[in-house]
């Protein structure tokens, strides 16, 4: 019992110490220019008919100069209408170009091919990155640029996934959920990774790495760089707000999310000491729930409710900060199932023998050592 409630009072501790930590963070107002760097936006897409205009209409309405601007969109291999939309789409907007991508070059692989590739056409002081699938806000660039004060190398912003029907909404929570822990360890100085749909690297703290091609090749390219830029003494920041809140769209399916999460406990390998320590604290804490039941239901019922009350106090409080509509009772209640269903799920998918597919490819050995899908 003493393992138990050491895991349960470990868990409340971290719960606790992140809400507080949340409630003292203060959005910063965006800051008037009288300047404005060149900056690159790098897109890797990949088989994305579906979304890519969604994408692009919103990085055509940024609020940045578009003399100071440059989108550079990699078509990574594509095998349906991806190319000829993004070729209508930017035919009369000079300042995006596509590229195709056909080769890898170095250490490179998917995603972090693409973008290590775009990266040698940049001629931004900055590149911002982000995903096909992510809507941003219009004062994305002007909000995680004003972070770069000397000496900061990588700037995160906030995703969150489109609301939309059941499944979406509980992805909406799940991801908001995560990005509020991401930024409340920040908040005082401890950091985890960049986030991959939604970031920002100085040019000059990226080519100190040597750019992707340099880099052994990890599954989540994000955390990648955000260890090779943090490694070489440039700070980081995170930023909880409107102006940085990017709107993912939904996985569809449950397969699909489970790979997804495969994916994301792959890259998990990497994370320091601290970061595995919470993750296996977050991912015990149901099982020593269920024992707690066991031996004593009425205790095992409060420390549910408990963990339910101030979990929904966090997450309403995350709202609060990127001023988007607070989620329903209900579906606080459904999301609290949705994690436990989950977590089971994707412990029991982790240590199943598939290969982790993202994107149509199949990330096994060769793929990694030779570019082969």
């Amino acid at each position: 019992m003493i393992i138990i409630q050491l895991i349960i009072g470990l868990f409340f501790l971290i719960q606790l110490f992140s809400w507080v930590s949340i409630l003292t963070y203060q959005t910063k107002e965006i800051q008037t220019r009288l300047s404005y760097p060149k900056v690159s936006i790098l897109l890797a897409a990949r088989n994305e008919e579906k979304l890519i205009l969604r994408c692009l209409e919103a990085i055509s309405n940024l609020n940045f100069p578009k003399d100071k601007l440059e989108i550079l969109i990699g078509d990574d291999a594509s095998t349906d209408q991806t190319s000829h939309l993004v070729t209508e789409f930017i035919k009369d907007k000079p300042s995006f170009q596509l590229y195709s991508i056909s080769k890898t070059i170095g250490k490179g692989r998917g995603k972090a091919n693409v973008l290590g590739q775009l990266a040698h056409k940049a001629d931004g002081e900055f590149y911002f990155i982000t995903d096909v699938d992510v809507e941003l806000p219009q004062d994305w660039i002007l909000g995680l640029l004003q972070e770069f004060e000397d000496g900061v190398g990588i700037v995160s912003g906030t995703t969150m996934c489109e609301r939309g029907h059941f499944f979406a909404t509980m992805q909406s929570i799940d991801w908001l959920h995560f990005m509020g822990y991401i930024k409340a360890f920040t908040h005082v100085g401890v950091g985890c990774t960049s986030v991959g749909n939604n970031m920002a690297v100085r040019a000059a703290a990226y080519w100190q790495t040597g750019g992707y091609e340099e880099m052994d090749f990890s599954i989540t390219e994000d955390y990648k760089l955000f260890h090779e830029v943090t490694s070489r003494n440039w700070e980081w920041r995170t930023v909880l707000s409107d102006y940085s809140l990017g709107l993912a769209w939904y996985i569809p399916s449950v397969s699909e999310m489970l790979h997804q999460r495969k994916r994301w406990l792959i890259g998990a390998r990497d994370l320091p000491l601290n970061w595995k320590a919470m993750i296996s604290l977050y991912g015990l804490f149901i099982p020593a729930l269920i024992i707690l039941f066991v031996k004593n239901p009425e205790m095992a019922m409060m420390v549910w409710l408990a963990k339910f009350l101030i979990q929904s106090l966090f997450i309403n409080v995350l709202c609060i900060k990127t001023q988007v509509r607070p989620f329903k009772f209900w579906e606080l209640i459904c999301y609290e199932w949705y994690v436990l269903l989950n977590t089971f799920a994707t412990a029991i998918f982790y240590f199943l023998p598939f290969q982790s597919v993202w994107k149509g490819r199949r990330y096994a050995a060769s793929y990694i050592r030779d570019g082969v899908d």
